[in-house]
């Protein structure tokens, strides 16, 4: 039913467009070299990818990195290596560009002496087609053997982080692709319609806790209205349990793919003056399929403007429905303060009971950042805390909880922790420094006991019965639910990255790293030790620091 909707959608605007809207890419690397300016500008910076129609007013994000990375390259091949697309493609009324993905990369994981590598071969391609129509596609194929927390991380889930279905390669590698597009059009002036399979990110740090690109692509319809001092966008996405009918088999007829569960959410910012920008969330998520008592999609969600919860209310919903705040407020000194509130079946009155009720599910971000620090140009500073308690996210029907493809669509700690970070950056010419410093504190699971303790997102929050018979043990209890029950665990997580930028273009580069990761628990206690060097096009973000 969804796709049909998309899909009608899609054809009604396509007759009446007028302007080609493709997107800035979502990674924190390559958006270094614009991201200063648009953080200064008066644009709505926290729903992204963002769209380049939007923003060339306040920033012309082509000029300025041909600015940036400028040189006196004249010859084709010269060109082509360094500052531009491998092939272009135009003529009147359209232009296309394409260009190779890669990704051949060495190195070693020193306390097991594990040999490590990623072999990534794939493309991009970006285009607009006469004054109607922008798209985007990429394709990536990889292999890759990874250090020993990943690799442990991608065995218990079947996915690599965020990049797709995990499949066996030789004897202790992995195989996967993961493939991305879009189309953008414009139907009427300050409104914008983008419908393909990609991920989003909401929030103006490093972290997200309301939605970020932590987990694998997914369909989208991304509707985009800005005006006077507004922007609001609406997003309906498809999303998919890949262990769904491992653990409930109930009719083999029924299992066309993954089992699907749908999300809505609509994202209201506002710059209330030239400083400060305040951006009201809200989603649901409900299961739909491959059970008897699934109601099929709900069309109630669908609604553009109303708002979730009593929604909920005057439908009888059992789904989950998560609403949440983000700020940024700019000072001086090239600098802003930002932070995230979310809010998942809380209650004020339990709250103020100081019980520790089970349904006190929210989560908070603060953090800083500056730009061109003590006056050196390209030097970034950020600095961020993040703390999510226990259930949050989490729902009592594992089917509506706030996940897709086996991670969490917030955070990929999922809840019940707490995380300091800082980030520096440092750019001269083509060449990048980055550090960064990771302290994290959760719950984890007591090995052995099936109860729950806020961390896992795919656990029930109370006692539920699968259709296979299988029942979850849910809380503890309902009160005395504290931050870090469970098996206390602790990360500490360092990483030093130095690369050099062949195109700026496709963010094309030469990177050394060298990562160090303790986690000690209760029981166990997990060193890593790893290093890399490698020639990577880098356009896509990778959590592996967890």
């Amino acid at each position: 039913m969804i796709r049909k909707c998309f899909f009608f959608l899609f054809v009604f605007v396509f007759f009446q467009i007028n302007a080609q809207h493709t997107n800035l890419t979502l990674s924190h690397d390559a958006n270094l070299i614009y991201e200063q300016g648009i953080n200064a500008s008066k644009i709505h910076s926290s729903f992204r990818p963002l769209i380049k129609s939007t923003i060339i007013k306040e920033v012309d994000t082509d000029s300025l990195r041909l600015l940036e990375f400028s040189n006196e390259r004249k010859t084709w091949y010269k060109r082509k290596f360094f500052s531009e697309h491998l092939i272009i493609i135009k003529g009147k009324g359209y232009k296309v560009m394409i260009s190779p993905i890669i990704h051949f990369s060495k190195g070693k994981e020193m306390e097991s002496g594990v040999n490590t590598f990623r072999n990534t071969r794939g493309f991009i391609i970006e285009g607009d087609i006469g004054k109607f129509v922008s798209f985007f596609s990429s394709f990536a194929e990889n292999q890759a053997i990874f250090p020993n927390y990943l690799d442990s991380k991608i065995r218990k889930t079947k996915v690599v982080l965020g990049q797709g279905y995990a499949r066996d390669f030789k004897e202790t590698g992995f195989d996967y692709a993961m493939a991305s597009g879009y189309f953008g059009i414009n139907p009427a002036k300050n409104f914008v319609v983008q419908f393909g399979h990609s991920k989003h990110f909401i929030g103006d740090g490093y972290r997200s806790l309301l939605l970020s690109d932590n987990s694998f692509n997914y369909p989208f319809l991304r509707i985009q209205t800005s005006f006077w001092k507004m922007q609001y966008t609406n997003l309906y996405v498809e999303m998919q349990d890949i262990n769904y009918f491992e653990n409930n088999v109930i009719d083999d007829s029924d299992q066309m793919g993954y089992a699907k569960k749908y999300m809505s959410s609509h994202y209201l910012s506002t710059n209330l003056n030239s400083k400060l920008n305040i951006g009201i969330f809200e989603s649901v998520i409900w299961e739909v399929n491959h059970t008897p008592e699934s109601r099929g999609f709900d069309i109630n969600y669908l609604n553009p403007i109303a708002l979730f919860l009593p929604l909920g209310y005057s439908i009888n919903s059992p789904d989950n429905v998560l609403v949440g705040i983000n700020v940024k407020y700019k000072l001086p000194l090239k600098s802003h303060l930002y932070g995230q509130l979310i809010l998942d079946e809380f209650s004020l009155n339990a709250m103020k009971g100081d019980n520790d009720w089970y349904g006190s599910k929210y989560g908070y971000q603060v953090g800083a950042k500056m730009y061109d620090v003590v006056g050196l140009d390209n030097l970034t500073l950020q600095t961020e805390y993040n703390l999510v308690r226990p259930y949050t996210y989490a729902h009592h029907d594992p089917r509506q909880n706030y996940a897709h493809y086996n991670q969490p669509l917030a955070h990929p700690l999922g809840a019940n922790f707490s995380e300091k970070l800082l980030i520096i950056n440092y750019r001269r010419d083509r060449w990048i420094v980055r550090v960064q410093l990771m302290l994290a504190k959760y719950g984890d699971k007591i090995k052995g006991d099936p109860t729950s303790y806020g961390n896992d997102v795919y656990m029930s929050t109370g006692e539920f019965q699968e259709p296979s018979g299988f029942t979850h043990t849910g809380r503890p209890s309902d009160f005395g639910i504290v931050m870090y029950q469970g098996e206390l665990t602790d990360i500490n997580y360092m990483q030093l990255n130095i690369a050099y930028i062949i195109n700026p273009i496709t963010n094309f580069k030469i990177d050394f790293g060298i990562t160090k990761r303790n986690l000690v628990s209760e029981s166990d206690e997990v060193n890593t030790i790893f290093y890399s060097i490698g020639i990577k096009t880098d356009l896509f973000n990778h959590y592996y620091d967890f």
